[in-house]
């Protein structure tokens, strides 16, 4: 069977319909997609630092939101190039905050830890005998 160019590019501008081979696992990814991220949200981590405690906040309403803006796109049957560009803009949104939002914050949180290591510690004052 030939390889059809055209065919492909056909594909990628018609919309997504209920009876498309696609459309059922797609609405299954979603699904999975969001108690994953659900799960990850949840999740507590005892090493993580409070900028990245802060920051995920940021990056799980994005997703959520993102989710569910394919879920309308699927049911909308919208083309196939609205959810490639709604997948670039989210991992685009990500990589922003874990690659330029984050690591300044960080940052000046491991200099204030450094910091805060010189200052002597209030201890406990042991009460006297008598």
């Amino acid at each position: 069977m030939p390889f059809d160019p055209q065919h492909f590019v056909d594909r990628f501008f018609q919309p997504f319909n209920s009876e498309s081979r696609f459309y059922w696992p797609a609405l299954i990814a979603i699904v999975l997609a969001l108690i994953a991220n659900i799960v990850w949200f949840n999740w507590h981590t005892r090493n993580a630092a409070p900028p990245e405690l802060s920051v995920r906040p940021w990056a799980f309403y994005t997703n959520v939101i993102f989710l569910i803006w394919l879920a309308v796109l699927l049911r909308a049957s919208a083309p196939f190039w609205a959810f490639g560009v709604s997948v670039a803009a989210n991992i685009a949104v990500l990589a922003y905050l874990y690659w330029f939002y984050l690591p300044p914050r960080e940052g000046a949180w491991e200099r204030e830890r450094r910091r805060q290591a010189y200052f002597p510690k209030a201890g406990r004052r042991k009460k006297r005998r008598r």
